[in-house]
Order: C-alpha cells, then sequence, then structure tokens
C-alpha cells in the first residue's frame, strides 16, 4: 500500500481552504456591492486644463467630409516634386468633389467605401490602390461604420 506524502495532502488542504475563503468573500462583495460614493462630479468649463500641446502634423479639413494631412515631401531636383498625405473620410460620410493637384496613387488602408471618378465608380477597401490622373475630380463615399483612412502619394511637377 502506498503512503500519500505529507506535503502533498497540506497543498490539497489549502487549495480546498483558500477556495473557499474567496469564494465567500466573493459572495458578500455581489451581496452588498462596492463600498464607494459614485463618479466624481464634473469639472466646470473655468477649471479645465487643456493640453497645450498641438499634434506635430494635424489634420485640415480640404472640403467637407474630407481631412488630410501631409506627412513627406522631397523634390528629387529633376523637377518632380513627392508628397505624402494622409486622407482621412469619417463614417458614414460623403465628400464633396475634390481634386489633387497632381498624378496620386491611393492605398486603402481601413473602411470600406466608393470612389466615384467621372462616371467610373470604384469599391475601396484596405489593401486596395488605384491612380488618378492629374487634377481628376472625385468623390468618396465611406459605407463604414468607422472612419476610412487612405495613404496618398502624389507625384507634381515643379
Amino acid at each position: 500500500m502506498r503512503v500519500v506524502p505529507r506535503l502533498a495532502v497540506m497543498r490539497v488542504f489549502s487549495f480546498v481552504l483558500l477556495s473557499i475563503v474567496c469564494a465567500s468573500g466573493c459572495e458578500s462583495w455581489f451581496q452588498h456591492g462596492g463600498r464607494g460614493v459614485g463618479t466624481l462630479p464634473q469639472t466646470p468649463v473655468s477649471e479645465a486644463n487643456f493640453s497645450k500641446t498641438e499634434p506635430a502634423k494635424p489634420f485640415s479639413k480640404l472640403v467637407d467630409g474630407l481631412a488630410t494631412r501631409t506627412l513627406f515631401q522631397a523634390s528629387d531636383g529633376t523637377g518632380t516634386q513627392v508628397e505624402v498625405r494622409d486622407l482621412l473620410i469619417g463614417p458614414g460620410q460623403k465628400t464633396e468633389s475634390t481634386s489633387l493637384p497632381g498624378v496620386a496613387v491611393f492605398e486603402i488602408r481601413s473602411g470600406n467605401g466608393t470612389i466615384q471618378t467621372g462616371e467610373k465608380q470604384q469599391e475601396l477597401t484596405p489593401g486596395v490602390t488605384l491612380s488618378l490622373s492629374e487634377k481628376a475630380t472625385f468623390t468618396i463615399e465611406n459605407k463604414a461604420d468607422s472612419p476610412m483612412a487612405i495613404r496618398v502619394f502624389l507625384f507634381t511637377s515643379e
């Protein structure tokens, strides 16, 4: 006959005892609730301390429903300028018709929707890329419940 070591019995007994204590404490908490006094009162507007920090590259309104920011600009010295921009369209928004000042390559980073260029319409989903000719007018509709983010590589001649 095999004898169970005393240490193993003590571990099992300790575990059972700890489980009973925890269960009774949790039951007591759920029956009586926390001892807090509620939420904090609203801070008056005159006392609000807003941050004075501005983002390094903030978005600005291009047209209704469309915000843009320039992330990078460079010139190759031969007359071609490259600009990298982010476009942001709010959830359920449709932009006004607009154009960009050069040849553009769009990379859809998030959101779902459509782009309309003249009579042509294309579905936009993350990972899709498309190009637009110089000064082509377009409208974008975001059909998602979250913002649509588009990275644009813009090529212009100086």
